[in-house]
């Protein structure tokens, strides 16, 4: 690639058409007689955020959005969107923040939610959302909200991906299929089909914990026994796009796909990134979402430091001041970057495989390593490495494998580099926002 090949996208490259709801919507009414819609994701996860604040910029025109939440992380992504954000209480401090992105995503046991801390989430969210006269709340895994909007009458959204919702149990159990581990081979597919035999089971026998079912009787609410029921909304609507699905997924009730729902961060894009786009090389991105960590990232790129290409790593809220000193020139680190209008200066992603850059990854056509954290990062990177558009590198293996070598095969693979390139054209015209807003809409 030569740098006059290289684009830069100055806003979203991929906006797909307006659903024709929007479309052909009257205008909003003045303000304060609009309906008003709660988003309420967990503010500490990033990618919740993002999802909430894309979908909130495509409804700001016809209905008051507000966000609330109990992490004052992200907030800057809230309200520099132009969007209020109440803070409640009781709030989370990091270390809660940390164990509830843990248990959330199957990499921890603790458990935060104490009665006294479940309760008074519970009480702070009822008054709320009583004061605010909201018509729905839209939710991330924000657990507290199962409760409250069900006790107050609201109608609940979750947007959300696919991987282990309702929908997904569902297909497992009718399939013999898990999407999650992979075919090939006879001990693969062995494996894959008893995984698929037992989740079901476990989703219907395991629950949220305790607290949730008595803080939940307390205030007249019943939620379902097993978790995957307990954790859907009255309207679930899956970010992962069908073209990224198995072919044995169908949709249940209460279930509808919208598409790809991520970032599109406001600002300038820094200096380096047209430094970059003004070379021969290859550029190497990297990401690691809110579930990186320190060591996972240093790891990375000290591996790829090795190897040689320049690499544009937006991690710098993983690591500590003096930890760039000690990486090797080619390795950029920054803030939090718009990705996608990174266009063509990308020949190549490594990420953490969650929904979000996962979907900002395929819509642009950039092949990418995935080096999954939990059980729905694994999820969306196998649905890559099928499709053939990904490799994947376990966390386990991220200190032992040759960077070097793996990047420089990467690069090689065109055969990944053209599946990447077919599945951004499939993805082109979705508007994965504008139909979630729509979606929304029919609510309010």
């Amino acid at each position: 690639m030569t740098p006059r090949d290289r684009r830069i996208w100055h806003t979203a490259p991929h906006v797909g058409a307006v659903p024709s709801s929007l479309r052909d919507q009257e205008p909003a009414s003045p303000s304060g007689s609009r309906p008003r819609v709660l988003f309420a994701p967990e503010t500490f996860n990033a990618g919740e955020v993002t999802r909430g604040v894309e979908v909130a910029k495509r409804l700001a025109d016809r209905v008051e959005c507000v966000f609330a939440g109990f992490s004052e992380r992200n907030r800057e992504l809230i309200e520099g969107a132009g969007f209020e954000l109440r803070l409640l209480s009781p709030r989370l401090d990091d270390e809660d923040a940390r164990a509830l992105l843990a248990l959330d995503q199957g990499r921890g046991l603790r458990n935060p939610f104490t009665d006294e801390m479940l309760s008074a989430r519970v009480a702070a969210e009822r008054a709320l959302i009583a004061e605010l006269g909201v018509s729905a709340v839209v939710i991330g895994a924000t657990l507290s909200q199962l409760i409250s909007a069900r006790a107050e009458g609201v109608p609940l959204v979750f947007i959300r991906p696919f991987a282990y919702s309702l929908a997904h149990v569902e297909a497992m159990r009718r399939s013999g299929a898990t999407g999650v581990l992979g075919r090939r081979g006879v001990g693969r597919a062995a494996v894959d089909d008893l995984v698929a035999r037992l989740a079901p089971f476990l989703a219907g026998a395991i629950g949220l914990p305790p607290v949730f079912r008595r803080v939940a009787s307390a205030h007249g609410v019943a939620l379902p026994r097993g978790i995957a029921e307990a954790m859907t909304a009255d309207l679930n609507l899956i970010t992962t796009p069908e073209a990224m699905l198995p072919g044995w997924v169908s949709m249940p009730a209460g279930h509808s796909v919208v598409g790809p729902v991520y970032a599109s961060l406001p600002g300038e894009l820094p200096d380096v990134v047209t430094e970059l786009a003004s070379r021969d090389g290859p550029v190497i991105y990297v990401a690691m979402g809110s579930s990186g960590d320190r060591e996972l990232v240093l790891a990375i790129l000290h591996g790829l430091g090795r190897a040689g290409y320049e690499v544009l790593a937006p991690v710098r809220e993983h690591l500590e001041p003096a930890d760039c000193d000690g990486l090797a020139p080619t390795v950029h680190v920054t803030g939090r970057l718009p990705a996608d209008r990174l266009g063509d200066v990308v020949d190549l992603a490594i990420t953490h495989g969650g929904e979000g850059t996962v979907q900002t990854s395929c819509v642009q056509g950039w092949p990418f390593i995935g080096v999954p954290l939990q059980a729905e990062q694994r999820f969306n990177v196998q649905r890559c490495v099928d499709l053939g558009s990904a490799r994947m590198v376990r966390r386990r293996q991220v200190t032992a494998v040759d960077w070097p070598r793996l990047v420089a095969s990467a690069l090689a693979d065109r055969r990944m580099r053209e599946r990447a390139g077919r599945l951004a054209e499939r993805l082109e015209a979705l508007d994965g926002p504008g139909a979630a807003a729509s979606a929304i809409l029919g609510l309010v």
